[in-house]
């Protein structure tokens, strides 16, 4: 049979990504989550102790608890409400202060929960180990709140953070790493190649500014992604579809490696 004779014309190039610019939010609270782990009671092996660095730039509340479940209130805030009469350790309070090390006063007792109680996913509602940190002063960032799961062997055991939210007035965003932001090693185990360096990896010559998403590697200056995202569908790392570009004006010393996404 004959084909249809549109059936046969070439197919047309795929639209080009859109730029998509960001804005700049003052986090006055920032848990560092490769800092979160459990120590053991050296007297007590089913006890343990909650420790985490972390930086604020105001006074601030620390609330922790274990096995809490998420909920969000008619003024848009989280709040959690533990699903055992242990798991809320009582509220700290610290001054501002960077580097700040934390060790919770309410120890996890693991005897008092299953295994499924202490590991679940990141889209569920109950979570392990949730800390919120609250900024006394009146800010953008009202708080940010950091989910782990709790991971035992016979030997050791350890805070696995699971996510990172923070709330914005009544909205509340969920924290995604970008690869790339900083000088140092790429999270994503890319394809080999120096990506960790911070020059645009197609011109090697401008500073990065732009990011690919979904996979979030930000790996091009803005020249070069608006000459990129006309001849080309793919991330110059991983070679994954390209859906949007997100600009990012960061200086050369920026410490931030995550951006927020709704």
């Amino acid at each position: 049979m004959r084909p249809e004779a549109g059936s046969m014309l070439p197919r047309g190039p795929a639209p080009p990504a859109p730029v998509q610019q960001t804005r700049t939010i003052r986090n006055d609270v920032n848990l560092k989550k490769g800092t979160m782990r459990l120590v053991r009671d050296p007297d007590s092996p089913d006890l343990h102790y909650l420790e985490f660095t972390f930086d604020a730039s105001t006074d601030c509340t620390i609330r922790t608890f274990y096995y809490a479940e998420e909920s969000v209130g008619a003024d848009g805030k989280l709040s959690f409400a533990p699903m055992k009469p242990s798991g809320a350790c009582p509220p700290d309070t610290r001054t501002k202060g960077l580097g700040q090390k934390y060790r919770t006063p309410h120890p996890l007792d693991i005897s008092e929960y299953t295994k499924a109680e202490l590991q679940c996913e990141a889209s569920s509602s109950r979570f392990p180990i949730v800390v919120c940190l609250e900024s006394s002063a009146i800010s953008a960032v009202n708080a940010q709140t950091t989910y782990a799961n709790a991971v035992f062997t016979d030997t050791n055991a350890s805070a696995v953070p699971l996510k990172q939210k923070i709330q914005v007035g009544a909205t509340i965003y969920e924290l995604q790493e970008i690869y790339g932001i900083e000088g140092s090693s790429d999270a994503s185990g890319g394809d080999g190649g120096d990506h960790n360096s911070r020059e645009c990896v197609i011109c090697m010559t401008e500073m990065r500014d732009t990011t690919v998403l979904p996979c979030r590697h930000m790996c091009m200056c803005s020249e070069c992604a608006n000459v990129m995202r006309m001849q080309a569908e793919k991330c110059p790392i991983c070679r994954s579809p390209i859906e949007s570009l997100l600009q990012i004006k960061i200086s050369s010393k920026a410490p931030a490696a995550e951006t927020a996404a709704a």
